[in-house]
């Protein structure tokens, strides 16, 4: 089957080698080089880095104007398939395929359209989520259900181990979706709308742990954030970045936000509700450190 794929993001990249290996894709849409790291360098996406070494033509236009609409439709996609590629793309793109346009989305929809479904889930302590594929539509997240498998969430997830786990797993559902699709046997249920809900893109201003919250729902905001891009405290003049943390019984005896050693040694930040241990840390200008090694630092 002949294949145009859209996609920008690390979570793409399984799929996209996943269908090189089953099908012949003819053409891979990303978006443009961004600046990336210290020195703010030109960095191409994930999606570009892998098509190069796959050797695989690709474009990046800046808009999914005509002009980009013709050159990926002049690959004479059988099928185009689209994974965190980052835009809407327009509806010339979505019937121009010879048989479909299908999406793949990390959440149980039509629970959690828009951009940062895995956060949300974790954010609300869900201890499930899905992966979708849709057959797409002009409007976000909203196409038809082709597909959908249930994954769940393990206790100790965090963004990072969610985002690559069900990464791997869209691959082979992507691959199970176009084998139904080559045969006409690829289901279609429409969403219920009443069900809808929808994320945001994730703010500065949502990294930040503030203490007027209970431990529980600050240990959801670092699980959510973590490892990138990671959400933080203040502490000590500086930013504290919290990596790993839980709810924890022990006492802590200070205002909300004060950070304490355990008795065990650890650290304990102190929260509206109770204690919240830190597990994992990186201390502003410092290196990555255990809860134990950062108790360690602390004042009794």
């Amino acid at each position: 089957m002949r294949v145009v794929f859209f996609g920008t993001s690390a979570f793409a990249d399984p799929s996209l080698r996943a269908l090189v290996r089953e099908h012949d894709v003819t053409l891979t849409v990303s978006q443009p080089d961004k600046p990336a790291g210290r020195g703010m360098r030109l960095a191409p996406t994930p999606v570009k880095t892998t098509s190069l070494e796959l050797d695989l033509p690709i474009i990046t236009p800046p808009r999914l104007d005509g002009d980009a609409v013709a050159q990926a439709l002049a690959a004479k996609p059988d099928v185009l398939v689209c994974v965190a590629y980052g835009k809407i793309l327009p509806s010339a793109l979505l019937t121009g395929p010879r048989l479909a346009a299908l999406n793949i989305h990390p959440s149980a929809l039509p629970r959690y359209r828009g951009a940062t479904p895995m956060q949300a889930a974790l954010l609300a302590g869900d201890e499930a989520t899905a992966i979708s594929i849709i057959w797409m539509s002009d409007r976000m997240d909203a196409g038809d259900i082709a597909l959908q498998t249930p994954a769940a969430i393990e206790p100790d997830d965090n963004f990072g181990t969610l985002h690559d786990r069900l990464a791997r797993d869209s691959a082979a559902l992507i691959i199970n979706a176009l084998q139904l699709l080559a045969t006409d046997s690829l289901p279609r249920l429409a969403q219920d709308e009443s069900q809808a809900t929808y994320t945001k893109p994730v703010a500065k201003q949502d990294l930040e742990l503030r203490f007027d919250r209970g431990a529980l729902e600050l240990s959801r905001r670092v699980r959510a954030y973590a490892p990138r891009p990671g959400a933080w405290m203040r502490f000590a003049g500086g930013r504290l970045k919290v990596l790993d943390a839980r709810p924890d019984s022990g006492e802590v005896d200070g205002p909300p936000g004060s950070v304490h050693r355990a008795r065990d040694g650890g650290a304990l930040a102190a929260t509206a509700d109770g204690a919240l241990r830190l597990l994992k840390v990186v201390p502003e200008g410092k290196r990555q450190m255990s809860g134990e090694e950062f108790g360690r630092s602390l004042r009794t």
